[in-house]
């Protein structure tokens, strides 16, 4: 079996820390593992029973890695991607900096893993865009799509260790009737719901708002009109998702559960009646999309309603960049 050396730049990070599980996990071919970080250096991280030390970036020699998982800040993918990239390293980069140049491609495998092709640098999508896509392509291909409307209710994790750690302090200030003071977000987010992620924008959209127009357009390769609300919600881990559409093309609700049941990185949870419907405490530790909550709008005779939930960390992001990668193997063989 071949080797192909891998570092990972942001190693320490909750991104990194799953890219490392998943690597393990999957028996993904690792010759020599090299952790980088922008800061933080002299810790380690466990990969396959060992103590990795994790070192500084600024002195990282590029020509002795193969492929670069980049699970840091856009500012460190600007800096440092062009330099990996110079000495013959393929990087897939999770943050957004690269997401919306022409130039880079913008990949889910089940979706268009296609465009990865010879691409030294590949850019892995906003977390909560990856599902939503995963879920959509079947459809979009099936029946054409003209319009998309989804609500976000995403995990706190999306934002960070620190955001977990706030929740879980939070939680106990509340329960313990303490006085609740707000640190990573600016109202207290235990027992709450934020109705925005990121910073506002263009129109009073949020970033986290245009990133699933944008990236979603770009990934399918056409205009669709896309409008999005995204929301933070009390939830260590896994995002959730309330998605319309509008098709071109009439469909039966029994003819999409069985095409969504037989697609690619989904899996359908649709029972109401039994109980059964995708939820983020489910969906977590897993790669799966999970899809339900499957009915045809009461107005709209080709309006379709779907939950969509998936793991954040995994396939929103460490499962994601590393299926990219198990995809371009032949390059290393």
């Amino acid at each position: 079996m071949y080797g192909v050396n891998v570092a990972i730049l942001g190693a320490t990070g909750l991104v990194g820390q799953k890219i490392l599980e998943i690597l393990e996990e999957r028996h993904f071919p690792v010759g020599n593992l090299t952790a980088l970080a922008t800061e933080g250096q002299g810790r380690t991280v466990r990969f396959r029973g060992e103590d990795i030390p994790v070192r500084s970036v600024d002195s990282m020699e590029w020509s002795s890695v193969d492929v670069a998982f980049f699970a840091a800040s856009a500012e460190a993918s600007r800096t440092y991607a062009p330099k990996a990239i110079a000495q013959g390293v393929t990087v897939i980069d999770k943050s957004s900096y690269f997401r919306m140049d022409p130039s880079v491609p913008l990949v889910v495998p089940e979706v268009n893993g296609y465009a990865a092709r010879d691409a030294r640098l590949i850019a892995s999508p906003n977390c909560s865009t990856i599902q939503m896509v995963v879920a959509l392509e079947p459809l979009r291909r099936q029946y054409g799509l003209k319009r998309v409307i989804v609500s976000t209710y995403q995990a706190v994790s999306g934002t960070g260790r620190e955001a977990m750690e706030t929740l879980t302090r939070e939680s106990r200030d509340v329960l313990d009737d303490r006085t609740v003071t707000p640190s990573t977000y600016p109202t207290p987010i235990a027992f709450n719901v934020l109705p925005y992620c990121d910073k506002f924008g263009e129109q009073d959209y949020t970033g986290e708002e245009w990133k699933l127009t944008r990236e979603t357009q770009k990934i399918f390769g056409e205009p669709l009109p896309v409008s999005a609300t995204a929301v933070r919600v009390p939830v260590f881990v896994s995002h959730a998702e309330s998605v319309y559409v509008e098709t071109e093309q009439l469909f039966d609700v029994a003819a999409v559960r069985n095409l969504l049941a037989s697609s690619p990185g989904l899996r359908v949870i649709d029972d109401p009646a039994g109980g059964e419907v995708p939820v983020p405490w489910e969906a977590a530790d897993q790669d799966l999309v999970l899809v339900g909550r499957l009915r045809r709008d009461l107005f709209v005779e080709n309006g379709l309603h779907l939950f969509v939930v998936a793991d954040n960390l995994r396939k929103g992001a460490a499962t994601n960049a590393i299926q990219i990668v198990e995809s371009l193997l032949p390059r290393w063989a």
